[in-house]
């Protein structure tokens, strides 16, 4: 419990105007009480500390999982049982990497992450959400490869801070946003911080993060593709929202966008009038929470869940 005199300086502080003050993070209970009679869903925020950027050469040395309560409007409830496990990555850990994380060789020496455990743990979960999941699913895929399949989401993507005044998707920084601080590049503590975050209301739609961030993880998306693209458009492409692709499984070096359904028409009529000059065809992917951010699973273009939605996209050429 924090100190009543320092809570009286702090009070004393915020209502001068001068001061922000920023609490340090400490786990609560739970979040919304428990009376609500929706059906409750099972969430886990999960976090990977690794030897580094790459995952085809660098490897996983820690693994954190904590799971939540929440229903389909957003709303967290309990938090429940944390997975904190080492693994030895069979090489040692580059010093800059103990320098931030504060895992040495010793730590994980001997360890090894049991699938098996991993698989259970995760037996009762409707989503995965991760802190950049392009990075932690990559690590996550290629270390446990027979992990059955969840859809996955990500509080750095499928939340549109930016929109919401918050100019930096690092962690830390949106905690500070929300008033907290905590110790980062730990996987348990970015866990519990992570769902902190998705507990708050978005500073300016006012509605829950976790609510928006459901509602994007589980759409359809559409990722276009700008190849090719004349390099001196790079600025208009980078404003528009478009990046450039970093993914070490990314077939093609390009700027790309993610859209909804609703939004493929007019983008692909922007690229042909404002980027190319021409009627060209635009490369189209096609994701769901299962298929997106995955190096095994791929895009759906070959399956037949979403035809009629590539039959869509084709369509969209003709015209």
């Amino acid at each position: 419990m924090v100190n009543k005199i320092l809570e009286d300086i702090a009070d004393q502080l915020r209502q001068s105007g001068e001061y922000r003050i920023i609490n340090k993070y400490h786990k609560p209970e739970g979040y919304n009480t428990d009376s609500s009679t929706d059906k409750k869903l099972i969430g886990v925020f999960l976090d990977i500390e690794t030897t580094g950027l790459f995952y085809a050469t660098d490897k996983l040395i820690e693994l954190g999982m904590v799971k939540f309560e929440y229903t389909e409007d957003g709303r967290i409830f309990r938090l429940l049982d944390e997975f904190n496990r080492y693994q030895d990555p069979g090489m040692p850990i580059p010093e800059v990497i103990t320098k931030l994380t504060g895992i040495t060789d010793d730590m994980v020496k001997g360890h090894q992450i049991n699938v098996e455990e991993v698989d259970s743990y995760l037996n009762d979960v409707d989503i995965i959400i991760t802190h950049n999941a392009q990075f932690d699913r990559a690590f996550f895929e290629i270390t446990f490869p027979t992990i059955t399949p969840k859809p996955w989401g990500c509080s750095m993507y499928d939340i549109d801070w930016k929109n919401e005044g918050i100019s930096s998707h690092k962690l830390e920084y949106i905690a500070y946003k929300y008033n907290f601080f905590f110790e980062g590049h730990r996987a348990i503590t970015d866990c519990l911080a992570g769902v902190h975050i998705l507990a708050q209301d978005l500073i300016i739609s006012k509605q829950p993060v976790l609510k928006q961030l459901l509602e994007s993880a589980l759409a359809i998306r559409f990722r276009l593709w700008a190849t090719n693209a004349p390099y001196d458009t790079k600025d208009l492409l980078k404003m528009r929202g478009y990046r450039w692709s970093m993914n070490q499984n990314d077939k093609q070096r390009a700027w790309f966008i993610e859209l909804k359904e609703d939004q493929i028409e007019e983008e692909i009529d922007y690229l042909r009038s404002e980027i190319y000059n021409s009627s060209i065809n635009i490369p189209i992917e096609v994701f769901d929470a299962y298929s997106r951010f995955s190096n095994h699973y791929g895009n759906l273009q070959n399956g037949e869940k979403y035809q009629d939605k590539i039959k869509m996209v084709k369509m969209l050429y003709l015209k």
